[in-house]
């Protein structure tokens, strides 16, 4: 622009002042002074090279006002060069900062330095948008425009146990080797856990990030919270081996708990069915119902049973007792069929099992069989003792069919039946002491052969000590040690399973009230065919033969 611009329009023309920064308007009279208008003068204004200063309305207003009553000379500011201005507005947080850029009236573009500046003076000096102040000088002008960012606090999370057995087992139906579904096994439907498996995790809670306004301040974090495992969990306890895990100590199934997880050993359900699947528990099951047929329950240690059990499987490391019944749908036989298998309700047991009453089964137990009312049409075998019928309850306790066998003692007010049906009786042998004899003797040969090759090789090793290494002299004498001690281990069983068939020679048969015809009773390998139907009497060996008292 140029400070001596003087051209005369209508007695009016424009000058920068001394300072270069003031705009002025020069009124000189005319003869003849036409009337101007705010468009009039801001075209004139440009035209004479000043259309980019600022120019207050209220002063162009000012101009045409005296302009219009002048008659004699007069000089009046009108507007100024004004630089791009920049201002900074903080958010009440602190956590950001906004630039206005207000463009320049025919002064400097603003600058970098300038925004910069702008922040550093409202103390802005963290998260400061690089990219953005740029973008903004470019622009030359913005509007609240973000410039710099704080970051938040990040807290801390909250401790947590987390659960490492799976408490939801799968449900669908397992499939045998024809690729058949068997809808009563879902897969052991209820979780359960062993003795020492860990159940749960304590997950630390974690301390959190600082955060930081865009003034610098730090903004602190809050940590989270720790969970701690309860102290009143039954059946489950701190690992102490590892502080941050629990773990079960009893076998049984998982509940989970309010800081923790429980084990209860004993499960309660209602009727087993398909819609319960078969159950296998390590614990002991109590069934409030009844167990259908064709379903398969299992504990490890005792189940009760409130009602019937039909044609089903039960097996149990304790007791069974069932209040209600035992009973299938079709005879034992010696050699069943797959059909057979299906139809005879089958039950073991490690001690001992008790029933109202029990029909078309194969009942076995470690220890007793105990029956209030009628056993017909099964195999009862039991390691020491069968008792059928309750004392001193009239009329109950008849053994009808089928084989009862124990160690010590079978007792029955009646066996046999009217009508003659066949029925087997066998005490003085114990299939389960026989077999564990022999798999005994078997051991001992073993170990006896292993001892002998073990002692050629130390007599060897004496006789050629150069020729043999030290640390092989020692092996082998270690190797005697062990297996002396297994054989007198393996000796002392032997001779406990000796004792228990011993006993067996005052095992008996007790009938309270009658034995009818084509029982067969058999002690000790000795047999015994009832041919008539008797009174009630206690069959024994006596002199290595069955007598009947």
């Amino acid at each position: 622009m140029s400070d001596d611009r003087h051209t005369q329009t209508q007695g009016l023309s424009f000058a920068l002042d001394g300072s270069g920064r003031k705009l002025l308007a020069h009124f000189s009279p005319v003869e003849s002074k036409a009337q101007i208008d705010g468009e009039w003068l801001k075209k004139e204004i440009a035209a004479q090279g000043f259309g980019q200063l600022f120019l207050p309305d209220a002063a162009l207003a000012n101009l045409i006002k005296q302009y219009a009553s002048a008659s004699e000379s007069f000089d009046l500011e009108i507007g100024e060069i004004r630089d791009a201005g920049v201002t900074v507005e903080l958010a009440p947080d602190k956590m950001t900062a906004y630039l206005t850029v207000t463009p320049p009236c025919g002064g400097v573009m603003v600058t970098r330095e300038q925004m910069l500046t702008a922040l550093a003076e409202k103390q802005v000096v963290s998260g400061i948008l690089d990219e953005e102040i740029e973008r903004l000088v470019v622009a030359g002008e913005a509007l609240k425009q973000l410039a710099a960012q704080g970051y938040e606090a990040v807290h801390g999370e909250d401790g947590r146990l987390q659960c490492l057995i799976d408490m939801v087992r799968d449900r669908h139906p397992r499939l045998d080797e024809h690729d058949r579904a068997d809808y009563r096994d879902f897969g052991g439907g209820i979780a359960t856990v062993r003795q020492g498996e860990r159940l749960m995790q304590k997950i630390h809670p974690t301390p959190g990030t600082a955060g930081i306004n865009v003034l610098g301040q730090a903004m602190p974090a809050k940590p989270g919270k720790e969970v701690p495992f309860s102290t009143r969990l039954k059946g489950a306890a701190i690992d102490p081996e590892n502080p941050d895990f629990l773990r079960a100590e009893i076998s049984g199934q998982p509940v989970l708990e309010n800081n923790g997880m429980a084990v209860e050993p004993t499960i309660t359900i209602g009727t087993v069915n398909l819609a319960t699947g078969n159950l296998n528990f390590e614990g002991s099951i109590n069934i409030n119902g009844d167990v259908h047929a064709g379903m398969t329950v299992r504990a490890s240690g005792d189940i009760h049973v409130s009602g019937t059990v039909e044609a089903a499987d039960l097996d149990a490391g304790g007791d069974i007792v069932v209040k209600g019944g035992i009973i299938g749908h079709g005879g034992e036989h010696d050699y069943p069929g797959d059909k057979e298998k299906i139809l005879v309700a089958r039950v073991r047991c490690g001690v001992s099992c008790s029933a109202l009453f029990v029909e078309n089964a194969h009942v076995e137990a470690g220890d007793s069989i105990l029956i209030d009312k009628q056993v017909m049409q099964s195999e009862l075998t039991a390691a020491n003792r069968i008792v059928v019928g309750k004392q001193g309850a009239a009329g109950r306790g008849s053994i009808i069919g089928g084989l009862a066998e124990a160690t010590l003692l079978v007792q029955a007010k009646e066996i046999g039946s009217p009508g003659g049906i066949k029925t087997r009786v066998r005490v003085g042998t114990n299939p389960y002491i026989h077999e564990k004899l022999r798999t005994a003797a078997s051991l001992l040969e073993t170990k006896a052969r292993e001892l002998d090759e073990i002692i050629k090789l130390l007599r060897y090793i004496e006789e050629n000590p150069a020729r043999i290494k030290a640390e092989i002299r020692s092996k082998a004498e270690n190797t005697r040690a062990a297996l002396l001690q297994e054989i007198e281990q393996a000796q002392q069983g032997k001779n406990e399973l000796e004792l228990a068939l011993d006993l067996a020679d005052g095992a008996k048969v007790v009938v309270e009230k009658t034995v009818f015809d084509n029982v067969q009773v058999e002690i000790g390998g000795k047999i015994h065919h009832v041919e008539v139907e008797r009174n009630g009497g206690i069959f024994s060996l006596k002199e290595g033969e069955i007598d009947f008292t």
